[in-house]
């Protein structure tokens, strides 16, 4: 069963939609006003990007991107970012580590 959680950071008209899969190894993080701007996997890593009208601006994609199997460090550092560029505070135990 797939868990999903919303967050409206303080302040903010925004929402955020926050979906982990079934096995905790994947969170995808999506925009109520349609942008996906984050996503963790264990097994491809972080890929967090900056919003659509940012890119349309001539910002590039990436805020932090890594394509590569991701651990627990790795987990802090999205969470980080997430916090620092969106204001979204995701609990630590969204992912599983053994």
């Amino acid at each position: 069963m797939q868990q999903q959680i919303i967050i409206q950071p303080e302040g903010s008209e925004l929402i955020y939609k926050v979906l982990v899969s079934h096995d905790g190894g994947t969170v995808w993080v999506n925009c109520s006003d349609g942008n996906s701007v984050g996503r963790f996997s264990k097994h491809a890593g972080i890929d967090l990007h900056r919003t659509i009208a940012e890119q349309m601006a001539g910002e590039g994609q990436c805020l932090d991107c890594t394509h590569e199997p991701a651990g627990p460090e790795e987990w802090e550092r999205f969470r980080a970012v997430m916090a620092q560029h969106f204001n979204v505070a995701l609990p630590p135990d969204l992912i599983r580590f053994p």
